[in-house]
């Protein structure tokens, strides 16, 4: 084998190992999954309490005015209040789409969950 036929064999065989890595998914595992504060009603961006998430006492009229990506992405909630609480289609509390009781922790499904805008004590 020539040095350039190896060169051109270990190049190969590096570019096919880097798409292969890059192609392997990501499992981080989270520390603690549904995070949420006693009296707090909170919204996470990820299933099963996971990912970006708020811890609200008053509620949110508009998440779309918020960081962490969560209006139109709201995919788990935790309700720690002695509330329930209602999830709204449209910014400003309009159009509800569904009621959290109180102690309810639940993932939503779609189309739900890519639905929430604002939220509040019902």
């Amino acid at each position: 084998m020539t040095s350039r036929t190896r060169a051109v064999a270990t190049a190969a065989a590096l570019l096919v190992g880097a798409v292969t890595i890059a192609a392997s998914p990501a499992t981080a595992t989270p520390s603690m999954a549904w995070p949420c504060g006693d009296g707090k009603f909170c919204i996470y961006h990820g299933a099963n309490g996971t990912g970006a998430h708020y811890e609200l006492e008053d509620g949110a009229s508009d998440l779309s005015v918020l960081a962490g990506g969560l209006n139109d992405h709201v995919w788990s909630v935790r309700n720690n209040t002695r509330d329930d609480w209602c999830l709204f289609r449209d910014a400003g509390h309009r159009n509800k789409i569904l009621n959290i009781l109180d102690g309810q922790t639940i993932n939503l499904q779609s189309p739900q969950r890519d639905q929430v805008s604002s939220t509040r004590r019902c």
